[in-house]
């Protein structure tokens, strides 16, 4: 064989190689994106499973709410959200677990059913705990007048209507209230 067939026959098998590099790039990029949207179409068919679960008057606030659109609601904590008069405007109000979508950090998002508004503590804001509670494993509707500070039995603190406890340990837990103006936070040492 001379040197030119050789040559020739070295180029040919480089490009065959290189298509055949190509043709797998091409593979491994269709099914890297199929998965990147399979990813998406779940997140979207959990967001509308949770969106069933929602009370109708809240879900038309989340819908068209510009603060929500930033925050993602999360059912990883049970029970999935939490109802009572956090206001005392003699509404039911509502409160979910969300994560925000820039900040990735989680936090609570509570809508006041009078006025539609809705109000974002942790997920990136600081509730005297941190700026994100992804911690949380437990919460529940906090109905004591009083909320105690167990390290100091002499140190106690009044709300006036229910709020919310997020617990962290059992030995520490914030309770968020409202305070006839705006949601507060309360760290409890127990």
């Amino acid at each position: 064989m001379n040197l030119r067939g050789t040559l020739i026959r070295f180029i040919l098998m480089n490009l065959l190689f290189i298509k055949n590099i190509g043709v797998c790039i091409l593979a491994f990029l269709s099914i890297t994106c199929s998965n990147a949207t399979n990813a998406q179409n779940l997140d979207s068919l959990n967001q509308e499973q949770l969106q069933q679960r929602i009370p109708e008057w809240a879900k038309k606030v989340v819908e068209n709410s510009e603060i929500m659109k930033s925050y993602e609601i999360l059912d990883e904590i049970n029970p999935f959200y939490l109802e009572a008069d956090f206001n005392a405007d003699e509404l039911v109000d509502i409160v979910f677990y969300v994560k925000g979508k820039l900040s990735q950090k989680n936090g609570v998002a509570i809508i006041n059913r009078g006025d539609n508004n809705v109000y974002i503590l942790g997920a990136g804001k600081d509730i005297g705990m941190g700026t994100d509670i992804s911690w949380c494993n437990t919460w529940f509707v906090y109905r004591d007048k009083w909320i105690y500070n167990f390290n100091d039995k002499k140190k106690k603190f009044m709300i006036r209507n229910p709020g919310i406890e997020i617990v962290k340990s059992e030995k520490t837990s914030v309770v968020l209230y409202w305070d006839k103006r705006r949601y507060k936070s309360y760290v409890k040492h127990i």
